[in-house]
């Protein structure tokens, strides 16, 4: 009897081979990302709404990753609300900072809004500092990395893959219009840790 592919579970299934010698398999594909979430290891990040009082160009969100494995940004959304002072006409500028390290948005450590999992049914949490900004803070060092224009009144979703490693830092700064006075803003990251 020649060799067969026997089902290791004592069952007696076989494995079954077509005319053209390909082996029949079932397999449910699934990314990366969603792998993590079923472990409970994905999560939604959000500063919360922040109003900005000036022009000047202000850290809104600092995220470090103390967790031993990488953490995976896949997402990002930005609101900005309606400038007043400002023109509907200007754009807001949205930088993001790869690896900055100092700065009063990181020694203020105010916690931002939301740092939640995004498995409903799981009780872990992201190991990380997860601050807001706010008008009049600093956030320095590090390299400006990607950079977003936004108009008044909307909200930016970029997909992103923003690999940080253990120590790693991202950060966000925000530029509103010129005059202005008053903005809402928020971010929210869509983040997960590798498996």
């Amino acid at each position: 009897m020649p060799d067969q592919i026997r089902d290791g579970t004592g069952d007696g299934y076989l494995a079954k081979v077509d005319s053209t010698n390909r082996l029949r398999s079932r397999a449910v594909e699934s990314s990366e990302e969603h792998a993590a979430n079923l472990l409970g290891n994905a999560y939604n990040l959000n500063t919360g709404s922040i109003t900005l009082t000036s022009a000047a160009d202000t850290p809104v969100a600092y995220l470090k990753n103390n967790e031993t494995t990488n953490l995976i940004v896949t997402a990002m959304a930005v609101g900005v609300n309606h400038s007043t002072g400002g023109s509907a006409t200007d754009m807001a500028f949205i930088t993001v900072v790869r690896n900055p390290t100092a700065g009063t948005t990181i020694s203020n450590a105010n916690a931002g809004a939301i740092n939640s999992n995004r498995n409903y049914s799981s009780s872990n949490t992201l190991t990380a500092d997860w601050y807001k900004g706010a008008t009049g803070e600093t956030m320095t060092d590090g390299d400006d990395h990607i950079l977003f224009y936004h108009s008044d009144g909307n909200r930016l979703f970029a997909t992103i893959e923003e690999v940080l490693p253990q120590g790693a830092t991202l950060g966000i700064k925000i530029e509103p219009p010129a005059s202005n006075t008053s903005m809402e803003v928020y971010v929210a990251l869509i983040c997960h840790l590798e498996s």
